[in-house]
């Protein structure tokens, strides 16, 4: 055997070396995203959670809930904060679920839930009063999506308290 024939020789097994691990660094790649994508979905699953134990922990923030979504006009002032700011904090939590569905860091079926939850909270009567002047504070792309929602699924829509009794 001559050096020419070695030297490609040790070319090759170089080459072939490179190759396994570029593949071994795209495997890698792909299994942290997945490891990543299951962290940010227990996340957000977690803070839904938190989220919805706040009617559960507290029965100030339930009755205010409660009343405001099946009659908002006649709330009170302290009532109608409770439940804005309730609005709010989900609204937040389904922004970033929506964001995060968009990018692939959560599963669809995770995000539908999210989905429509929102949905059949702005279906209610306190809903509907406060997604007006609430849809502004989300995303551009996040707020057009969910107007074209609620405009697509009408008065046939489920209402939260439908779904959720004890509200």
């Amino acid at each position: 055997m001559n050096w020419d024939a070695l030297g490609a020789i040790s070319e090759l097994t170089a080459a072939l070396a490179f190759l396994v691990s570029f593949l071994f660094v795209g495997h890698q790649l792909r299994q942290n995203r997945e490891m990543e994508r299951a962290s940010n979905q227990r996340e957000i699953l977690n803070q839904a959670r938190g989220f919805f134990s706040l009617t559960r922990s507290d029965l100030r923030i339930l009755v205010a809930v409660s009343e405001c979504m099946r009659d908002y006009a006649t709330a009170n002032q302290e009532k109608k904060h409770i439940f804005n700011m309730w609005v709010v904090d989900y609204m937040l939590l389904v922004e970033q679920a929506w964001y995060m569905r968009r990018d692939g860091y959560i599963n669809t079926a995770s995000y539908d839930g999210f989905e429509n939850l929102c949905l059949a909270m702005f279906a209610t009567e306190g809903g509907q009063a406060v997604w007006p002047r609430l849809k502004a504070s989300w995303g551009r792309d996040a707020s057009e999506h969910f107007e074209k929602r609620l405009l697509e699924s009408g008065a046939d829509s489920p209402k939260l308290y439908d779904l959720l009794p004890y509200l």
